[in-house]
């Protein structure tokens, strides 16, 4: 199959636009570096700033809130002011940029990125404390050490590309990865070079995940 027909195949259908939702909300805001208070009614408010790469938010379910489509938001733009909000330590940006793309993708990929691209995450995201799912810790551990393409950690680790998509997605929102280079013919040589993962590194990795999530 030619690269041409195997994009068509694994893109057609599970790609999202980020401006559909609260995401691109706050990509914008963020973009914008001015201050904003950003309501759905009834459903909860955030407020960020931008230069200090900081948020505040007040949001009784984060993912519904995050899959409510963008037209419903209402956006303050609020200037230097900050307001009572000012009280207290906000939490990094970044989270609160995993968390939109996380729930927005709903096992799609984001619309920037490409199963073609070559990526390493720069870091592991803070599990305690963000949405995962089942085989995060398995992604994570293999993208931090090798770059490579979504398409070869699904064939490497037996992942559906839903869960990767997703993950993926999460990660490239929150600016935890890095695109190292382009490959369109996915060789399949490629996963040679890198080791299996041992069955003991799945069951510690089970282990951990269940210990994250008691937390």
């Amino acid at each position: 199959m030619n690269s041409a027909l195997l994009l068509q195949e694994n893109s057609a259908g599970v790609s999202f636009s980020a401006q559909e939702y609260f995401l691109g909300i706050t990509q914008q805001i963020m973009e914008s570096r001015e201050n904003a208070h950003v309501v759905l009614p009834g459903k909860g408010e955030v407020y960020l700033f931008p230069r200090s790469n900081e948020y505040h938010a007040n949001v009784p379910d984060m993912e519904e809130f995050c899959l409510t489509p963008a037209s419903q938001f209402k956006v303050t733009v609020l200037g230097d002011a900050r307001g009572e909000v000012a009280q207290g330590a906000g939490r990094h940006v970044s989270d609160l940029l995993w968390q939109a793309a996380f729930h927005a993708s709903s096992g799609r990929l984001i619309e920037s990125c490409s199963i073609f691209n070559i990526v390493q995450f720069l870091r592991w995201p803070n599990l305690t404390r963000l949405p995962k799912t089942p085989n995060i810790m398995r992604i994570c551990a293999l993208l931090t050490r090798y770059p490579m393409t979504i398409m070869l950690v699904h064939r490497k680790l037996g992942i559906e590309k839903s869960e990767l998509y997703q993950v993926y997605s999460a990660a490239y929102c929150a600016g935890l990865t890095d695109v190292v280079g382009h490959d369109h013919q996915v060789a399949p040589k490629v996963i040679d070079t890198v080791p299996d993962e041992p069955a003991q590194d799945r069951s510690l990795f089970h282990r951990l995940f269940a210990k994250i999530k008691g937390l």
